[in-house]
């Protein structure tokens, strides 16, 4: 009886330990979709930063089994000392039928300074058949990692921490050059701008040129007075080159005076007559009612009186050298 017992009791022990050993229920979960075969773990030893470290993993996967959504790492992910590169899916019919081989390839990206052990964290694989979810757990793995150069076995070590770049000298001599040039390029433009709007030298103090500028300046009035400053502005323009007050019937004195303005006589008693019978309540004219028109009459002004201004510049007598 007592024999019975004691082996009653060394049996119970015996199925305990059974169910207690590390593995034995994930070979019976594994049992109904993925099963992990095998691992060949690369070295653990000589690493530098840069280097990969490859683990492989043989999985046994029954039909309809696949890789859940986000179950699996990308690459890019990992810690501050390793990224993973590369995940690689083959075949492995040499080890049975249904095996696949997942590469892991991590790269170090820690550089100590010092012979260090680095650890590589765990991994889970998990997979998916319709609500049906396994995974494969992969453990931790250490290596030891060196540096390239132990900088206590360097003499003068320190000297040789410096940047990764180099200041180069610069020359200011060009660029100031450069913007000088366009500097004096602006100048001249704005100098020709002025010269050419009659703003700049002996025509901005011609009186048609002054007119004709007064006259543009009214085309961002809204107001209706602005035909009548026009004929005003006409008015001083002749004025100041007769002189004198210039009227209707003075006009063929002044075009006497003025010839280069001759040809222009029809339009000046046109635009006298327009003058008259606006500021005296007459009937219009018909003509030189509108700021266009007089504006073109004093272009035209403007220009007779810069050619002449030209002429009378090219005949004028050079002064006389003075006798040595």
């Amino acid at each position: 009886m007592n024999r019975a017992r004691h082996a009653s009791f060394i049996c119970t022990l015996v199925v305990l330990f059974a169910s207690c050993v590390p593995g034995a229920g994930a070979r019976a979960a594994d049992a109904g979709g993925v099963t992990l075969r095998h691992i060949d773990w690369p070295r653990s030893f000589g690493y530098r930063v840069g280097d990969t470290v490859p683990v492989r993993i043989a999985l046994d996967i029954e039909p309809g089994w696949l890789p859940d959504r986000d179950g699996l790492p990308e690459p890019g992910q990992g810690d501050r000392q390793f990224e993973l590169r590369r995940l690689d899916v083959t075949d492995a019919r040499e080890r049975c039928a249904r095996c696949s081989d997942y590469t892991l390839e991590w790269q170090l990206m820690k550089s100590v300074r010092s012979p260090q052990t680095l650890r590589l964290a765990p991994v889970t694989l998990r997979f998916r058949k319709g609500s049906e979810v396994r995974s494969v757990a992969v453990p931790a793995f250490a290596i030891d990692a060196a540096p390239l150069l132990l900088w206590q076995s360097k003499k003068d070590w320190i000297d040789s921490v410096h940047p990764g770049y180099r200041a180069s000298p610069f020359t200011v001599s060009a660029p100031l050059r450069r913007a000088g040039l366009w500097a004096l390029a602006a100048v001249a433009l704005l100098a020709a701008a002025l010269w050419a709007g009659g703003r700049l030298g002996a025509q901005a103090a011609r009186p048609f040129a002054r007119a004709w500028r007064d006259v543009r300046a009214l085309r961002r009035r809204t107001s209706g007075d602005a035909p009548a400053l026009a004929l005003r502005a006409l008015h001083h323009a002749c004025n100041g080159t007769a002189g004198c007050t210039v009227f209707s019937e003075t006009l063929p004195a002044f075009l006497q005076q003025a010839p280069e303005f001759a040809d222009l006589a029809d339009d000046l008693r046109a635009a006298f007559a327009a003058s008259r019978a606006h500021f005296f309540g007459l009937p219009p004219t018909g003509r030189f009612t509108t700021l266009a028109e007089i504006d073109t009459l004093l272009r035209a002004l403007r220009d007779r009186e810069r050619l002449h201004a030209w002429r009378a510049a090219a005949v004028a007598p050079r002064p006389a050298a003075p006798a040595r």
